[in-house]
């Protein structure tokens, strides 16, 4: 006879019970992992540990004569428990990518078509693709850019936000002074470029605007001018260019302030406060602006675009949340609508506004 069905069931529940709680008391710094392979192996690992854990105590508890059964029984409840403490809250396999606690970006090996999201600095799971940046105190900024032209393909074709001045690739190597394309005499080559500018505007193939500070942390180095619709401003600015060749300042410097003056602050003063009558409200908005010429066409259609693709997103969103939008979620697609509102480019703003 097998010599678990020996014990009673009441002694057979209390060493399973008792392989549960020893997992559970693993630390879960243990398995605080960075990279989606090692989350991964994460779930062996917390497996194994678990079934280990759960098999001394299980034997401890069982007594004298059924220490081995004990830790048979104890090491299954431990196993399980360990499995499933150690299951990531989303699929790698489904993630465009990472950013590690340093705020560098780790591409990923999933095409983008089937990516849904990504793991910020804290190992936070993030709905959508990024759109934004950390700053040097760590911060999150949204950014201000089509979320179409947040991010390029690397040659590999390895997703990397528009904001990185270099990454990881999914290879685990450095790569320093990207991209998402550079200006030749004022027109813009969009794809993969590594390089820097000249005072004059002239763009130097090959050669990295950064340097690695004491910690090692690659820090892209201020830039000696920027582009503005094929115009060349000189002077140091901090920023980065999206994927269509907007510059995007990073800083609050006055000259960066200047660069972004087109720019306003998402606008809600008259808009409604639930999720889906702002998203109507705004796209009504964009479309009366360029009915009027106050948005230029590119601008609005851009904006119009952005919308129809967070309107999808939402009905997602809402499909695995059984109507619902979840805290973080509704946090994440009211940032995705300032950032359309703060991209619009009005030529009369105030006389758009809403009464």
């Amino acid at each position: 006879m097998n010599p678990v069905q020996e014990l009673p069931p009441k002694m057979r529940n209390h060493l399973l019970a008792a392989g549960i709680a020893a997992a559970v008391l693993m630390p879960a710094s243990a398995f605080a992992q960075q990279n989606c392979e090692q989350r991964t192996a994460n779930r062996t690992v917390g497996t194994l540990a678990g079934a280990g854990v759960g098999a001394l105590i299980g034997s401890a508890i069982a007594g004298h004569h059924d220490r081995t059964t004990g830790a048979v029984i104890g090491g299954i409840g431990g196993a399980i428990a360990g499995n499933q403490l150690t299951k990531p809250s989303a699929d790698c396999s489904r993630a465009y990518g990472f950013y590690d606690d340093r705020g560098q970006w780790h591409a990923n090996a999933v095409p983008a078509a089937q990516a849904r999201g990504y793991y910020d600095r804290n190992g936070e799971w993030v709905n959508g693709a990024p759109n934004g940046y950390y700053d040097a105190q760590g911060r999150w900024n949204a950014g201000r850019m089509d979320p179409s032209a947040a991010a390029y393909a690397d040659p590999n074709g390895r997703f990397v936000p528009a904001s990185a001045s270099g990454y990881y690739d999914a290879d685990g190597q450095w790569v320093a002074g990207v991209s998402s394309g550079h200006y030749e005499r004022g027109r813009w080559v969009s794809g993969h470029s590594v390089g820097r500018y000249d005072t004059n505007g002239r763009w130097i193939a090959g050669e990295a605007a950064g340097h690695r500070n004491a910690d090692g942390v690659w820090v892209a180095d201020a830039q000696p001018g920027y582009y503005d619709n094929g115009r060349w401003h000189a002077g140091q600015y901090h920023g980065y260019y999206d994927a269509r060749g907007g510059w995007h300042s990073t800083t609050n410097d006055a000259g960066d302030r200047a660069s972004n003056a087109s720019f306003g602050a998402p606008d809600w003063s008259s808009a409604p406060t639930d999720f889906r009558s702002r998203q109507q409200w705004l796209r009504a908005r964009v479309e009366r602006g360029l009915q009027t010429g106050a948005l230029r066409q590119e601008n609005g259609e851009q904006a119009l675009s952005a919308l129809r693709q967070i309107r999808r997103e939402e009905r997602g969103l809402r499909h695995y949340g059984q109507g619902q939008l979840g805290r973080r979620d509704a946090r994440h697609m009211q940032a995705r609508l300032d950032q359309v509102s703060a991209s619009l480019r009005w030529s009369h703003r105030e006389s758009m506004r809403q009464d």
